[in-house]
């Protein structure tokens, strides 16, 4: 398999099945895919294991590449960074860096041209960061880091996490909407 085949894969409509149907070709594109099979998070937030949970990602996500492409490699460093707190609750602080990390590789393994690695990099490091409105700082780093298009794409993907997360916490969409206006709003403003 090469990626011009797992990208075909990542924009079907059966995404889920072609990934299951073509598994082991995949793993061997994103080897550290294989590792979140059946690796168990251990959090009230997560109704699967990091494989299934990233696969329904991929799937809520638009049929796109780019985040399409961002949602297989988002949560894929998580296993290396795995750690348990006193009461068995899994924990995986800046999974997002191992992650990001596993997808340069497979970019420079496989040609990935320079404006899908800037952006896919951009939407697995910030997939996971919360915002509010009085939090300056991370706002203008983000601002200064996307484009209006590029925050639409990202708030896509933070949807789609959300969404193949425990259903408990599907409130916070709401949050997510008021967020991405918010965003889109200050980034007008700044143009």
């Amino acid at each position: 398999m090469n990626k011009e085949e797992l990208y075909e894969i990542l924009l079907s409509d059966d995404v889920i099945d072609r990934i299951k149907e073509n598994e082991e070709d995949v793993f061997s594109l994103v080897p550290g895919l294989k590792v979140c099979k059946g690796f168990d998070q251990n959090n009230p937030w997560h109704i699967y294991d990091v494989y299934e949970h990233i696969l329904h990602v991929i799937d809520y996500c638009p049929k796109e590449l780019y985040p399409r492409l961002a949602a297989l490699f988002h949560d894929v460093g998580k296993p290396l960074c795995y750690t348990e707190d006193e009461n068995g609750v899994g924990h995986f602080r800046n999974h997002w860096k191992y992650s990001l990390r596993m997808f340069l590789e497979f970019a420079n393994q496989n040609y990935v041209n320079a404006n899908t690695v800037s952006l896919v990099s951009k939407l697995i490091y910030y997939h996971d960061l919360r915002f509010k409105e009085d939090d300056i700082n991370r706002i203008k780093i983000l601002l200064d880091s996307f484009d209006e298009e590029e925050l639409k794409i990202l708030y896509d993907l933070k949807r789609a996490d959300l969404l193949a997360q425990n259903e408990e916490y599907h409130y916070l969409l709401n949050d997510l909407d008021k967020q991405e206006e918010m965003m889109l709003t200050r980034y007008k403003g700044t143009k």
